[in-house]
């Protein structure tokens, strides 16, 4: 599994390549720090319930997802490891997650996570204060956290895009529905704007305000696997194409297409440069201007791309689940239904003390 971010606080990208972490900065690579090393402390962590054993780090260590902040950079790795380092590089805190982390999410206040098993969870920022956020019937593939710390955005491999209120995600503002496969990845280009592409070839922009897609664009050639934005310019890839579109007001126009030699695995951009990663396994650095890539180039410097390891798609509706698949898929919704019991009951009982506190005072 190999990872492409856009780092926007250095101006720079960041590239996972197994385990190891690199820096792109003028065409050159830079290898930062090893990840996904098991947290020393894990013995000693406390079971997460009554009866169960506490999470423990599983296969090998390559990174699976990177998020920053003004501050701080957090990894997820295959083995469940989920890691923080300060903007030396300087690791932070580590800690294993439950489940395999699918997505991360960054602030100066909190980490969070989503998993295969559908769940996201907000985590304090020494990684040691974990809280359940909201559960999904299905893996959560892509996850955004907005600026305003408002509302969790959320997509999942059954075609489902969710939005929910932030920290109280038990209380669900709106769906948007849409994709008939899964959602692979959603951006927000602006706070009423979301994007989104998954495995119906389908590249829809929603206008959150009325939960409602407001431009469809089907894809010229195969699924949409990746897509980035650096304003106001989206790039959406598919097998060996990468396509450019200018936001508009709410309306995604066309401006270019580049082809590739190999297939596409990965790509981030900023407003002068998009990093491109392939199959091959090769990477490549473009000049980005009015929409158009030009100028490849090979970056240079430390970096082994031997340790790459490709990413695997989600199985498209097409094999009729048997019983069991239903037994679990309802003993998942029972089980999300009772969490969000608990929260509400929870916030219930906080606003009940409130409440009377204050009616103490004035009497």
């Amino acid at each position: 599994m190999s990872v492409l971010h856009y780092d926007k606080h250095t101006n720079s990208f960041l590239l996972g390549v197994g385990a190891n972490l690199y820096q792109l900065s003028d065409n050159r690579a830079k290898l930062l720090v090893k990840c996904g090393e098991v947290p020393e402390t894990t013995e000693k962590e406390e079971p997460i319930k009554e009866g169960e054993k506490a999470p423990r780090a599983e296969g090998p260590a390559y990174i699976t997802g990177v998020a920053t902040c003004e501050g701080r950079v957090a990894v997820i790795s295959n083995n469940k490891v989920v890691e923080t380092f300060d903007r030396d590089f300087q690791r932070v805190a580590s800690t294993v997650a439950i489940k395999r982390a699918t997505s991360v999410q960054i602030t100066d206040k909190t980490v969070v996570i989503s998993d295969k098993a559908g769940d996201a969870y907000s985590y304090s920022t020494d990684l040691t204060d974990r809280k359940y956020l909201l559960g999904h019937v299905s893996v959560v593939m892509d996850m955004i956290l907005t600026p305003d710390l408002n509302f969790l955005i959320t997509c999942d491999r059954d075609e489902k895009i969710r939005i929910s209120h932030f920290p109280n995600c038990y209380n669900i503002h709106s769906y948007l529905l849409g994709h008939q496969e899964y959602v692979l990845k959603i951006l927000l280009l602006s706070p009423n704007l979301l994007l989104s592409v998954g495995g119906d070839q389908k590249l829809i922009l929603w206008d959150l305000s009325t939960s409602q897609p407001v431009q469809t664009l089907p894809s010229p050639q195969e699924d949409y696997i990746t897509i980035s934005y650096s304003p106001p310019y989206i790039l959406a890839c598919n097998s060996r194409h990468v396509t450019v579109y200018k936001l508009t007001d709410t309306t995604l126009t066309q401006t270019s297409q580049l082809v590739t030699d190999h297939d596409i695995i990965d790509v981030a951009s900023s407003d002068s440069r998009v990093a491109l990663l392939t199959r091959e396994p090769k990477l490549e650095i473009y000049q980005f201007s009015e929409g158009v890539m030009s100028g490849k180039c090979e970056v240079e410097g430390e970096i082994d791309l031997s340790q790459f390891k490709d990413s695997v798609l989600p199985e498209k509706k097409k094999v009729v689940r048997t019983a069991g698949f239903a037994e679990y898929f309802e003993r998942k919704r029972k089980r999300i239904e009772e969490e969000n019991l608990k929260e509400e009951s929870k916030q219930a009982h906080i606003n009940l003390q409130e409440k009377s506190k204050e009616t103490h005072l004035k009497g």
